[in-house]
């Protein structure tokens, strides 16, 4: 592919108006799907101050309600018992 210097300056402007939040966003999304193969329990991403975080059901039992407000993404558990 090539590139003009005006093509390069448009996709060098477009590339820094990506916002980090939502690149993160993606980042935790994809490693709830990865975890979800291994686990009975959802796996949910949870918006914090700090930016994202995941919580398995499994490892505090009941959800808090201000988690549960909190939950952006929930990634369902793939593993059967069966």
């Amino acid at each position: 592919m090539c590139y003009t210097t005006e093509t390069f300056e448009a996709d060098t402007a477009t590339i820094r108006q990506i916002d980090t939040d939502t690149i993160a966003l993606d980042e935790k999304t994809l490693e709830a799907e990865r975890r979800s193969y291994h686990s009975f329990f959802d796996v949910h991403v949870v918006r914090t101050e700090d930016g994202y975080i995941l919580i398995e059901e499994g490892d505090y039992g009941e959800l808090p309600m201000h988690l549960i407000d909190d939950i952006v993404y929930t990634a369902t558990g793939k593993m059967d018992d069966e």
